[in-house]
C-alpha cells in the first residue's frame, strides 16, 4: 500500500504506475516475479530497493509513453 497526498508530485507517479500495470498484465506478472525472486534471493535484504529500482524506472518510462498515447489522467480509486 502506498499513501499519497492529493495533489502531491508523487501522487501521479503512483497512480500511473498502478494503472499501467493494470492495463498490461504481462508487465505486472514480470514485475511481480522480479519482486518475488529478489525477496527470496538477495543475501542482503537492505539492498532490495536499490536492486529493484532500475526495473521500476523502466516500467515508469513505458508508463509515461502509454499515458501520452492514451491521454491517461490520474484518477484515485
Amino acid at each position: 500500500m502506498h499513501v499519497r497526498r492529493v495533489g502531491a508530485a508523487n501522487q501521479r507517479y503512483a497512480l500511473l504506475f498502478r494503472d499501467y500495470l493494470r492495463a498490461h498484465p504481462a508487465s505486472a506478472a514480470a514485475y511481480g516475479e522480479l519482486k518475488r525472486r529478489l525477496a527470496a534471493g538477495l543475501a542482503d535484504p537492505d539492498c532490495y530497493p536499490d536492486v529493484k529500482a532500475p526495473a521500476v524506472d523502466l516500467i515508469y518510462l513505458a508508463a509515461e509513453q502509454w499515458a501520452e498515447l492514451t491521454s491517461w489522467q490520474p484518477r484515485a480509486v
